[in-house]
C-alpha cells in the first residue's frame, strides 16, 4: 500500500512538472497495443542543425505538434520532439517507440532524466546506420523504452534526413507491433509477389512473340517494384542492410526512370506519337525525367528530388490529358490505359502533394496509404498485361487466318499454275532432250576439234626432242606445254559435260621440276617484248609436296603472262621460297612475280580481280579480263593468299602464298615419275649393264620396266650402302653406266660418286634427283661432279638422250624396219578409212588408241596390230599409211 501510495505521488509530481512545461506524460502501462503520439510531443525546429540536446531542451519556443509540422517536405533543418513517459503499474514495462517513415535518414533518440539534465542514453537510428548496430530490427527505426514502477522520464528525438520529411510517432506494445508487422509482411508478399508473376509472363511473351511492347510492361513492372521496395524500407532491410546513400537517393531515382519507361510504355502501346504535339511532349518528358534521375542519383540529392518529384507530377497531368485526347480520337489501348492508372494517378498525385508538404496528412495515414498504391497498381498491371495478350492473340488469329486465306488463295494458283506448267513441262522435256542430244554431238565435235591439234602437237614435239639436234630441249618445252594445255581442255570439257573436275585435287609432285617447267614458259612468255627473265629459289625447297600441281601451273602461268604481256624491254622475275608453316600447316610456298611494267593505279587495284574488269593499260592488250579472277579463285578455293604492291609506271609485285604438305617420294604415283609411256625407242641398249641406286621401290620397278624395254641389263640396288658394298665386292662385273638417286639412307648420292671415281674409274655416273643438281656440288670440287644428272619426273625421251651420249649409242637408233615380204592381216576396210583420217591430221595419240581398240576388236590381226604400234611408237605416219594401204 505504502508504494502504491508512492507512485501515485510520483505521479502527481510528473503530472504537475509537465503541466509546468506544456507536454503531456504518456502512461506507458495503459498501452497494450498501438498508441499514436501527437498531441502528446512538443515540436522545435533547429535550422542550423548542429544545436546539442541541452541547448534545444533550454529553448523556450517549442510548439504543438501539427501535421503540417511532421510532414513539411523536403528541409535541411533538424525537427526536434520532446515528450515524457511514465509507468503507472506495478511492474517493469517495456514499450516500443516508433518512428516511421523508412525513408528518415538519421533519427537520434535521447532518454533524458526527470531534471532534464545530461541524457543518460543515447540511441541511433535511420536508414544511414547499418541495419545490425538498430536496438531493435525493423525496416523503420524502434526505441525500447523500459521503465520501473513509478518511474518517469523524458525523451527527446532528433529528425534530420534529405528525403521529404514523413514522421509518424506510434508506442507499441512489442507483441503486437511484431504481429502487426507480420501481417504488413505477409501482405506485402503477395502485393508484390503477384506483379513479379505478371512480369515474369510479360517477360515470357515479349521473347516468344518478338514483342516490343510485352518486352517494356516487363521491364516497366520490374522498376515499379524496385521502387516500392525502395520506398517502404524493404530494400534496406533485406537487400542493403548496411544504410547509406544508396538507400537516401533510391526512391526518386527510381521513381524518374519508371515514370519515364511508363510514358514510352503508353506511346507504344497506345500510338499517341502520331500526333506531332504528344510526340514531342512526350520526348522532351522522357528525356527530362531521365536527366533529372540522374540529377538525384549523383548531385544534390534534395535539390534534385523536389524538382523531380514536380516534375513527375507534371508529366502525369500531361498523362492524363493525352489519354482523354486519345479516348476521344478512338485510339488503341487508351481507355484500358485511362481506366487501369486512374486510382494510381489520384494516389500519386495525393502522395506527391502530401510529401512535398503542400496538404496535410491524408485521412489514410503511414503505410496503410502503401497498400492502396500497391492494391491499385496490381489491377493496372493486370489490365495492361492481359489487354496486351488479348491483342496480340487476335492479331495473330488474324495473322493466322489472313494465311490461311492466302494459302486457300495459293492452293488455286498452284492447282492451274501446276496445269499449265505440266504442259510446259513435257514441252520442255523433248526440247531438253533434244537439246541434251545437241550438247552431246557438241561435245563430241569440240572434244575432236581441241584435243587433234593438241595431240598432234605432242607427237611432232617427240620428233624433234627424239632428232637429238639443238632443238631437242625445245621439243621438251613444247611438249610439257601441250601437255599442259590439254589438261585444260580436258576439264573444260568435263566441266561442260557436268564432271566434278572443277574441285582442288592435291597430290605428291616434284617441286623443282614443277617450278622449273614454269619458269622455262616464263622465260619463253618474257621473249615475246624482248624482255628479259630471273629466275631464283631462295634458300631450300622440299624435294615432294602435297599440291595440286596443274591447278598452280596454271595459276602461275596467268601471273606471268600478265607480266610478260604489260612489260615491254624490262625486267621479270620470278622469286620461289619455302616458309615455315603454322598450325597444321607444314610449310607454305611464296611466289613473287615482279616486273618493270606499267604498273597498275591504286583506284585499280581492287577492281583487277574481279571477272572482265581490266585496268586502263589492259584495254590494247588481248583478253576478256578472267586470267586475274580465276587466279583468285583457285587461290581461295587451296586456302592461300595473294598480295599485290604496284603503282603506275614504276612496275608491279605479285605475292602467291599457298600452304603445302610435305610428302615422301614413294606417295608419287605412277603418272608423276614418267611424263607418258608411249614414247619413241630411240636407242638399242643391248649388251649393256647399268647399275639403278634408287630407294623408291616404285621408281626402281619403273626404270627397270623402262631400260629394259630398251634393251639393257639392269641391276637394281635399294640404297647407296649397298651400292658401294657391291663395287667392293671381288670379281664384279662392272656396270656400263651408274644411275643414283641424291637423298636416300645411309649413304647419299654424292658418296656413291666418289665410292664409284674410286672403285669404278671411267665409269658415268648420272644422278637422278628431285632437286636440282647444284644443290649438290661441292666447293670448287669439278671433280665430284656428276657426268649427267636429270630432275625428277623423268622424262624417258631425256633419259634416252643422255644415255646415248653417255654410251655413244647414236648410232645404235633403231633403223626404219622394212616392209615384211608377207601381207599381213588387215583389219575392215572402216578402221583403216579411221587410221587414214588420223594419219592425215598427225594425231599420234588418237592413232595409240585406233591400235588399241584394233588390238581388242579384231585379236586375229595381232601381227598387224604389231607392226603399226611400232610405226606409231617411232612417229613413221608415211609408214603407217603405206602400212594401211597393203
Amino acid at each position: 500500500m505504502l508504494a502504491f501510495l508512492s507512485s501515485l505521488a510520483g505521479v502527481g509530481a510528473a503530472l504537475a512538472a509537465d503541466a509546468q512545461s506544456g507536454v503531456a506524460p504518456v502512461d506507458i502501462a495503459g498501452v497494450s497495443g498501438m498508441l499514436a503520439l501527437r498531441s502528446q510531443l512538443a515540436v522545435l525546429e533547429d535550422p542550423s542543425a548542429r544545436q546539442d540536446v541541452q541547448a534545444v531542451m533550454a529553448r523556450s519556443d517549442w510548439q504543438t505538434v501539427t501535421d503540417r509540422r511532421l510532414n513539411g517536405g523536403y528541409s535541411s533543418a533538424a525537427v526536434w520532439l520532446r515528450g515524457a513517459l511514465f509507468n503507472s503499474s506495478e511492474v517493469t514495462v517495456t514499450r516500443w517507440l516508433a518512428v516511421g517513415s523508412t525513408r528518415l535518414e538519421r533519427v537520434t533518440y535521447f532518454r533524458l532524466p526527470a531534471d532534464r539534465g545530461k541524457a543518460q542514453e543515447v540511441i541511433y537510428s535511420g536508414n544511414a546506420v547499418p541495419l545490425d548496430q538498430r536496438p531493435e530490427v525493423s525496416h523503420i527505426p524502434l526505441f525500447p523504452v523500459t521503465l520501473a514502477p513509478g518511474e518517469r522520464i523524458d525523451f527527446a528525438l532528433k529528425i534530420q534526413t534529405r528525403s521529404a520529411l514523413d514522421v509518424n510517432i506510434a508506442l507499441w506494445e512489442p507483441s503486437v507491433f511484431r504481429q502487426d508487422e507480420g501481417r504488413e509482411l505477409a501482405a506485402q508478399a503477395i502485393l508484390i509477389g503477384l506483379p513479379v508473376l505478371l512480369a515474369l509472363y510479360a517477360l515470357i511473351q515479349g521473347v516468344v512473340w518478338r514483342d516490343r511492347g510485352f518486352l517494356l510492361l516487363a521491364v516497366w513492372i520490374g522498376f515499379a517494384l524496385a521502387y516500392i521496395c525502395s520506398f517502404q524500407g524493404y530494400l534496406y532491410r533485406y537487400a542493403v542492410p548496411d544504410g547509406g546513400e544508396l538507400l537516401v537517393r533510391a526512391p526518386s531515382t527510381i521513381a524518374g526512370i519508371t515514370s519515364a519507361i511508363y510514358a514510352v510504355m503508353t506511346l507504344e502501346f497506345v500510338g499517341i506519337q502520331r500526333v506531332r504535339f504528344w510526340k514531342r511532349t512526350y520526348r522532351v518528358m522522357i528525356a527530362t525525367m531521365l536527366a533529372l534521375s540522374a540529377w538525384t542519383a549523383l548531385g544534390d540529392y534534395r535539390a534534385a528530388a523536389q524538382v523531380s518529384n514536380m516534375v513527375i507530377g507534371i508529366f502525369y497531368l500531361f498523362w492524363i490529358a493525352s489519354m482523354l485526347y486519345a479516348w476521344r480520337r478512338r485510339m488503341p489501348n487508351a481507355l484500358l490505359f485511362l481506366v487501369s492508372f486512374a486510382l494510381v494517378w489520384l494516389m500519386m498525385c495525393g502522395k506527391l502533394l502530401e510529401l512535398n508538404g503542400i496538404v496535410e496528412r491524408a485521412w489514410l495515414a503511414g503505410w496503410k496509404m502503401s497498400w492502396l498504391f500497391q492494391l491499385g497498381l496490381l489491377p493496372m498491371m493486370t489490365l495492361i498485361v492481359f489487354g496486351r495478350s488479348l491483342e496480340i492473340y487476335r492479331k495473330h488469329m488474324q495473322m493466322q487466318q489472313a494465311l490461311l486465306d492466302t494459302q486457300a488463295q495459293e492452293q488455286v494458283q498452284l492447282e492451274k499454275a501446276v496445269t499449265e506448267r505440266t504442259k510446259e513441262l513435257r514441252e520442255a522435256l523433248i526440247s531438253a532432250d533434244e537439246a541434251n542430244h545437241a550438247k552431246t554431238d557438241f561435245l563430241a565435235r569440240i572434244s575432236h576439234d581441241l584435243r587433234t591439234p593438241l595431240t598432234s602437237i605432242l607427237g611432232f614435239s617427240d620428233m624433234v626432242q627424239a632428232s637429238g639436234s639443238e632443238n631437242a630441249g625445245h621439243g621438251r618445252i613444247i611438249r610439257r606445254s601441250a601437255m599442259h594445255m590439254l589438261n585444260m581442255v580436258n576439264d573444260l570439257i568435263d566441266y561442260a559435260r557436268g564432271d566434278n573436275a572443277d574441285t582442288v585435287q592435291k597430290a605428291p609432285v616434284y617441286v623443282h621440276a614443277l617450278i622449273n617447267t614454269i619458269a622455262q614458259e616464263g622465260a619463253e612468255l618474257a621473249r615475246r617484248k624482248n624482255n628479259r627473265f630471273a629466275f631464283r629459289v631462295v634458300g631450300a625447297l622440299p624435294p615432294v609436296l602435297q599440291l595440286d600441281a596443274k591447278r598452280l601451273h596454271r595459276i602461275l602461268g596467268n601471273l606471268l603472262d600478265n607480266a610478260a604481256k604489260y612489260t615491254s624491254d624490262g625486267n621479270i622475275e620470278l622469286q620461289v621460297e619455302c616458309l615455315p608453316g603454322t598450325g597444321d600447316t607444314a610449310a607454305v610456298l611464296e611466289f613473287r612475280i615482279k616486273d618493270s611494267g606499267c604498273g597498275i593505279a591504286p583506284e585499280h587495284q581492287a577492281r583487277i580481280f574481279e571477272p572482265f574488269e581490266r585496268a586502263d593499260a589492259a584495254r590494247s592488250e588481248p583478253g576478256i579480263g578472267l586470267g586475274l579472277a580465276i587466279v583468285r579463285q583457285w587461290t581461295m578455293r587451296m586456302d592461300g593468299s595473294i598480295d599485290i604492291d604496284s603503282a603506275a609506271g614504276v612496275g608491279t609485285l605479285i605475292t602467291l602464298r599457298l600452304p603445302a604438305e610435305t610428302a615422301a617420294e614413294e606417295n608419287i604415283a605412277r603418272h608423276h615419275v614418267l611424263d607418258t609411256t608411249e614414247v619413241l625407242s630411240l636407242i638399242d641398249g643391248s649388251g649393256r649393264l647399268v647399275w639403278v641406286v634408287e630407294d623408291s621401290a616404285e621408281i626402281r620397278q619403273l626404270l627397270m620396266d623402262q631400260l629394259s624395254s630398251l634393251g639393257f641389263t639392269v641391276e637394281l640396288m635399294a640404297d647407296g650402302v649397298a651400292a658401294i658394298e657391291r663395287m667392293q665386292a671381288p670379281d664384279v662385273r662392272w656396270p656400263d653406266l651408274l644411275m643414283t638417286d641424291y637423298l636416300m639412307p645411309g649413304a647419299d648420292g654424292g658418296e656413291v660418286l666418289r665410292a664409284a671415281r674410286q672403285y669404278l674409274p671411267g665409269v658415268p655416273v648420272m644422278l637422278l634427283s628431285a632437286t636440282p643438281k647444284s644443290s649438290y656440288d661441292t666447293e670448287g670440287n669439278t671433280q665430284q661432279d656428276f657426268d649427267a644428272s636429270l630432275l625428277k619426273p623423268i622424262d624417258l625421251l631425256e633419259l634416252q638422250d643422255a644415255l646415248g651420249r653417255l654410251l655413244k649409242l647414236d648410232e645404235l637408233r633403231r633403223t626404219e624396219p622394212e616392209p615384211d615380204d608377207v601381207p599381213l592381216l588387215l583389219p575392215p576396210e572402216k578402221a583403216l578409212r579411221t587410221a587414214h583420217q588420223w594419219i592425215d591430221l598427225g594425231a599420234i595419240s588418237d592413232l595409240l588408241d585406233w591400235a588399241e581398240a584394233v588390238r581388242r576388236d579384231y585379236p586375229e590381226c595381232e601381227a598387224f596390230y604389231l607392226r603399226a604400234r611400232q610405226l606409231i611408237g617411232q612417229g613413221n605416219l608415211a609408214g603407217l599409211g603405206q602400212l594401211c594401204r597393203q
